[in-house]
């Protein structure tokens, strides 16, 4: 085949300009073939080398791919490290091809599977679904034709047809989840293409997979099989279960009737979900029997044939759509980066295509993922594999793997090297406490950090001599089968364990020479374990997810649609976009679009501020708040929501505020009393009931009708800058010319406003009223951008007692 049939003109010209840029050294494309051809019509430079070697990134790499690298001798015979890639890379579809410096010559040695082009989907077809008299009304009585969702579904439809990267704000009501499920069934259903739809939430986890897809596969006549994946921690592990029933005897801590109900249980369930154990189990025990990635052998597990999470991971792989969570993909995303790559099973089945719900909450995922750890939990549980007493009684996989033809290890190191390390773990934690103090976090940066990680370096440094030996001796005990073939699962265990403590020890010398990456946050985090003991965690963040979006999401995969109430500040995707790096991708593949919320805000909806209230700085207000709430929630006879920005200012409220209203019969929750889902319940059930809260309940609280009437923002929901990665974020701004105000605070305290004026109306015939008691709404000139990016509604600015008189005149009315 000529050069030309290979390559556009375009790729051409390309290739060669970067070899030239190299130094005409060697380096790596990545080639994308035009389905149903074997012609590039794109690449990407992803790896650069010398004259002789360039390295093989498999993680860029998807079936159908071409791997293109220039020989700079001009010889383009391969040599014998190019055929061991080449057949490597041929049992994924992807092909090899070496050219020269100038890019007018190739051999190709092995080419790439021919990928089909894919059946697009009829836009007009997708969208008559939704339309009157389509399947859906046919099937729902109920259904009512919305313009602005067969719009926004025809965006997503573009998205899958056209490969987009797809930025989609639906109001309240617009029914996004329809309109993304349409087209991903229909697209998994005729490419055979798996499609993951990822959610922030397990309520809307749940919501899809028991009611939307069952809905949406009945109205389209689709038989796609969908699967809800969940965390291995959701799973009970045969392997650990059957540890702890070894260790129990009448001297135990663990409460062995749940261990024994749990044990009765196993024998039983066919999926092993904690979900479906019929009680909650205390969660000290459930942490050790459920599945663990630190502990766990895989397929050389000697209980693999009972693997509940095995079982669960294979039904993921048969399955066309998954329903996960940002959690779990953002996990399989961070393995792919670091080296599985996008066709192999990592925690989830390869996939061709993403949705993203929830958008909003992908750079808090993706800044939690591609984090780097150091903490004494993870620590502790590494070395509880390796070698542990229990009341006298040793136990442990190495003591499995003595005496196994291992007689040139020292075992007794074992049980030493484990204590050295568990008692520098313990003094660096006293230490890390005390430099903390007070505070639940500290970032090391400046002089402050410098201080802080001098008193940490000593017992830093004391902790890694005998993390170190453990590792190396860890590998060594995992080498004495290298030439069996018959390895006991144990022998991997150690030697995935080896691996993790040496990991370990590299993210303690990151943290030492913090002040030479500037591209990262270094910080302390306080935290507890599951017995509710402190301990402190070093922690490394991305500074920005920006580029990691792009290499780990938006390159690798064909369609990645964003969708959710609350992406746009007045009516611009600028902010979150350049925050989760939309606007890295090339201009061909982004789309987006405004698809504002269906019900009528203007006449069911009065949002008011009292104009002579005093402003939140002073000392004043937090007084004048507890006083007139009692008026407001009298004039609205409970039905409430009160939303704050501070725990502190909320438990003082509610504190004031409860007696008051108690005496008039009205229930008064506190956010933090039980746990959520059942607070969510109890304030649905009692209809004139108040709920105090802040944090995560300004998004996720769906309470429809007369439960909810009346919402209060007792702030403009401004983030304090301690978070160290918010600081250093807003630093980061500074420091490139950017006003941090405008520039992050302004436009992230925009989006949780709306989240939190969405939780009033929910549905169709929902009324009601939202309050701001935060005069700098009406005050500053920043204030008009929040009102600018809610729908417009009625509006009452006005004094405190007249906005009084007007929230019962309007609710009297609805």
């Amino acid at each position: 085949m000529d050069f030309q049939d290979r390559f556009s003109p375009e790729v051409t010209s390309l290739m060669a300009q970067e070899i030239l840029d190299a130094s005409g050294n060697e380096v790596l494309f990545v080639g994308f073939v035009d389905p149903g051809t074997t012609r590039v019509v794109r690449v990407k430079a992803v790896a650069r080398g010398t004259r002789d070697a360039v390295p093989a990134l498999a993680p860029h790499m998807s079936q159908g791919d071409v791997v293109i690298h220039n020989h700079p001798s001009g010889i383009l015979l391969p040599s014998g490290a190019d055929l061991a890639v080449a057949s490597g890379l041929g049992q994924q579809g992807i092909g090899f091809w070496i050219i020269n410096n100038d890019a007018s010559d190739c051999f190709a040695v092995g080419e790439p599977i021919q990928v089909l082009p894919h059946e697009p989907l009829p836009s007009g077809t997708a969208a008559a679904h939704l339309l009157p008299g389509g399947s859906f009304q046919k099937l729902l009585g109920t259904f009512e034709s919305r313009p602005s969702q067969v719009d926004l579904l025809k965006l997503f439809v573009r998205g899958f047809n056209e490969d987009g990267i797809v930025a989609a704000e639906a109001g309240t009501g617009v029914g996004k989840s329809f309109a993304y499920l349409i087209p991903s069934l229909l697209w998994a259903a005729s490419n055979k293409e798996r499609v993951v739809v990822s959610t922030a939430t397990i309520n809307l986890q749940q919501q899809l997979f028991e009611k939307d897809i069952p809905v949406v596969q009945k109205a389209l006549g689709t038989n796609v099989k969908a699967v809800l994946v969940k965390g291995r921690r959701n799973y009970l592990c045969p392997h650990r279960l059957a540890d702890e029933l070894k260790d129990v005897n009448f001297e135990s801590t663990v409460p062995v009737d749940q261990l024994n109900a749990i044990a009765e249980w196993a024998g039983q369930s066919r999926t092993g979900d904690v979900a479906e154990l019929g009680f909650v189990p205390d969660d000290a025990l459930w942490g050790r029997v459920c599945s663990d990635q630190d502990a766990c052998s895989g397929v050389r597990c000697n209980q693999k044939d009972g693997c509940f999470l095995a079982r669960a991971r294979k039904e993921a792989a048969g399955a066309g759509l998954l329903v996960a969570n940002h959690h779990l993909l953002f996990a399989d995303l961070s393995l792919r980066m670091n080296g599985f790559g996008v066709d192999a099973t990592a925690v989830l089945p390869p996939f061709q295509r993403i949705v993203l719900d929830e958008a909003h909450h992908i750079e808090k995922s993706a800044t939690s993922y591609f984090s780097a750890e150091f903490n004494r939990p993870f620590l502790g549980k590494l070395l509880g594999r390796l070698y542990r007493t229990r009341r006298g009684r040793a136990s442990g996989i190495v003591l499995t793997l003595q005496g196994l033809g291992t007689e040139t290890i020292d075992f007794s190191q074992f049980p030493q090297l484990v204590s050295e390390v568990t008692d520098k773990a313990d003094l660096y934690n006293v230490a890390a406490l005390g430099v903390l103090g007070g505070a639940y976090s500290l970032r090391l940066a400046g002089d402050e950090g410098s201080r802080a990680l001098e008193k940490l370096v000593g017992p830093l440094v004391e902790l890694q001599k005998p993390l170190l030996q453990l590792a190396e001796l860890c590998k060594r005990l995992a080498e004495v089968w290298e030439e069996e073939r018959e390895v006991p699962p144990e022998a991997w265990e150690v030697k995935t364990i080896g691996r993790k403590l040496d990991a370990l020890s590299k993210t303690i010398d990151r943290c030492r020479t913090f002040d030479q990456d500037p591209g990262s946050v270094y910080w302390l985090d306080r935290a507890r374990d599951g017995f509710g003991n402190a301990h402190v965690e070093l922690v490394i963040s991305p500074l920005n997810v920006d580029k990691l979006m792009l290499q780990a999401v938006y390159e690798p995969y064909g369609t990645v649609l964003m969708t959710s109430a609350t992406l746009a500040v007045q009516g611009e995707f600028q902010y979150w976009a350049s925050r989760v790096g939309l606007n890295l991708v090339d201009s061909e593949r982004r789309m987006s679009g405004l698809f504002p919320s269906p019900f009528d805000y203007q006449n069911r909806v009065l949002t008011g501020c009292p104009v002579d209230f005093p402003s939140p700085d002073q000392d004043s207000y937090q007084g004048r708040l507890e006083s007139y709430l009692p008026e407001l929630l009298r004039a609205s006879g409970g039905s409430a929501l009160i939303l704050f920005t501070s725990y502190e200012s909320m438990r003082s409220a509610y504190a004031k505020v409860q007696p008051v209203l108690a005496a008039q019969g009205i229930s008064v929750y506190r956010q933090g009393e039980e746990e959520r889902g059942r607070l969510l319940a109890r304030f649905k059930t009692e209809i004139t009931s108040v709920l105090f809260a802040t944090d995560s309940f300004w998004e996720g609280v769906d309470s429809p009708g007369d439960t909810l009437r009346l919402v209060v923002l007792c702030r403009l929901p401004f983030r304090v800058p301690s978070d160290p990665v918010l600081a250093a974020r807003m630093e980061d701004l500074e420091r490139r010319g950017l006003d941090s105000f405008l520039n992050f605070s302004l436009p992230e305290a925009v989006t949780r406003f709306k989240q939190g004026f969405g939780r009033l109306i929910r549905h169709t015939d929902d009324s009601g009223v939202v309050i701001v008691l935060d005069t700098r709404l009406v005050r500053k000139n920043y204030g008009s951008l929040f009102l600018a990016s809610v729908p417009e509604t009625r509006r009452a600015f006005v004094p405190a007692a007249e906005l009084l008189e007007q929230v019962k005149r309007f609710l009297d009315r609805n």
